[in-house]
Formats: C-alpha cells, structure tokens, sequence
C-alpha cells in the first residue's frame, strides 16, 4: 500500500472565482450620493412624462393622484421610529376580535 502525505494549502477547484480587490468607502460613498441625486432627478422626470404621454386627462389625474399617495405614506413611514411603529402594530392587533384565534388544547377535554 502506497502512503501519501497530506500537503497543507487550499483544496483548489475547476472554474473558482479569482478575488476581486476590495473597493474603497470613499468611492461607494459618492455613488451612493449619485445614486441619490438620480432618483430625485428621475421623480422630477417621472412627471414631467406623465404630462408628455398620450394620456387621457383621467389617466394623468389618476397618476398624480397616485404619486401623491405614495409621497405622503412615505412621509408617515419616515415621521415614525420603528418602535413606535411596532407599538402601533400592536395596538391594532389588540383591537382586533379573537374570532380567528386556535383555542387551547388539553388532554382533560379529549375524554
């Protein structure tokens, strides 16, 4: 029988990703702050093509009145911690009737 000694090192695989280098913060903080500005910019254009597009009058105040909708529940979402939003949670959830609630099981019921 052939005896092999154990060679230390990393098992080594077809096809395995090389490393990539590690980007730096800096350069993910001003993407991030691109990233920003885009999207208010691309808000603005939003828009801008509504009134653009062949829609109907109905149509374009529909999407504005949409549009605003979602501005004022992220408004509400933003003005609210996430504890306060887990207390209000679970307010609702005790207002609520207990028709759906599984009733308790014990072994005295079953006969």
């Amino acid at each position: 029988m052939v005896r092999t000694t154990f060679v230390g090192g990393k098992l080594s695989l077809k096809g395995e990703k090389t490393k990539k280098s590690k980007k730096s913060k800096k350069s993910a903080r001003k993407k991030s702050k691109h990233n920003l500005d885009s999207t208010k910019k691309d808000a603005v254009s939003k828009v801008e093509s509504i009134a653009d597009d062949n829609l109907t009058e109905t149509e374009r105040k529909s999407l504005t009145r949409k549009q605003e909708r979602e501005r004022i529940d992220l408004e509400k979402l933003a003005g609210q911690s996430h504890r306060e939003r887990v207390e209000d949670f679970n307010e609702k959830l005790g207002r609520l009737t207990e028709l759906n609630d599984i009733p308790r099981i014990s072994a005295a019921g079953n006969g």
